[in-house]
């Protein structure tokens, strides 16, 4: 069984739940090496596949954002330890802090030298739109630039296909989903807050989320196939993800257009 881990921030200073000090990143990492096996993120395509392939727990590490912290504290300590992951890329705000987020604007996201050099190294990026809006308060021709634009100019950067792309807040519908298709990603990410009774397809991967308070026992939860710290981490989860939409709720009027300006900066 594949559980694909859900980190935001990796830093010393970060004072959100999503953040995860180095310190603790380097247990969690060490704990899924000795009771999982972590996955490269190009194994992910054959897992979904084929769901059912084993009962041993197989983990892929993604981390959501694009925060620089990935590079500079994350990545040498995966790298030290054969690992590597999966990065979802705001576009829109591609080496600038982030301002998308009411509590934000005091994180830098990766550039695009840093994201190569992921790349280079075995890494795997997928997009996380233009903006990081509530897709589902979207109108058509927002939605559409956000998964359009975002798949575009992160292959004019890195010369490779962008073929995923991770719902902001894990947000989506069937409206979002024939919008994904319809631009070409394959795949999907959400964190399973979602209600959602339609089949999981590769569009509508789940991700577990990780946060600073989740211990061992949480962390170990997570890649279980059920249990009652299982379902007790689900519960808690769907709690953070109805907090982090007041961004959401604030911005929902600026979903109802196209940012010109940011547009015409990405465009030129």
């Amino acid at each position: 069984m594949l559980t694909i881990l859900e980190f935001h921030n990796i830093s010393d200073k970060g004072v959100g739940w999503t953040n995860v000090i180095p310190r603790r990143f380097e247990n969690i990492l060490d704990l899924l090496i000795s009771k999982t096996q972590v996955i490269e993120p190009w194994e992910l395509q054959s897992h979904l596949r084929d769901k059912e392939r084993s009962i041993e727990p197989f983990v892929m590490l993604s981390f959501d954002d694009g925060y620089k912290e990935i590079f500079t504290k994350a990545y040498p300590m995966m790298k030290e330890r054969g690992l590597t992951g999966m990065v979802s890329i705001v576009v829109g705000y591609t080496g600038f802090r982030n301002k998308w987020d009411i509590m934000g604007g005091h994180l830098e996201h990766l550039g695009w030298d840093e994201i190569s050099r992921l790349l280079e190294d075995g890494w795997s990026v997928c997009s996380h739109t233009i903006t990081h809006p509530d897709l589902k308060r979207c109108t058509d021709d927002r939605l559409k630039w956000e998964l359009e634009l975002s798949k575009k100019i992160m292959e004019q950067n890195l010369k490779i296909e962008i073929q995923a792309v991770a719902y902001p807040f894990g947000r989506f519908n069937l409206r979002v989903l024939r919008a994904a298709h319809q631009v070409g990603y394959r795949v999907g990410f959400t964190v399973g807050a979602e209600p959602w009774s339609g089949p999981r397809v590769p569009l509508t991967t789940i991700r577990v989320p990780v946060y600073k308070i989740d211990g061992d026992s949480l962390i170990m939860a997570k890649v279980e196939k059920d249990g009652f710290l299982k379902g007790f981490d689900s519960i808690k989860n769907r709690a953070f993800n109805k907090m982090s939409l007041a961004t959401s709720f604030v911005k929902r009027h600026s979903y109802k257009y196209i940012p010109e300006e940011l547009f015409k900066s990405l465009t030129r």
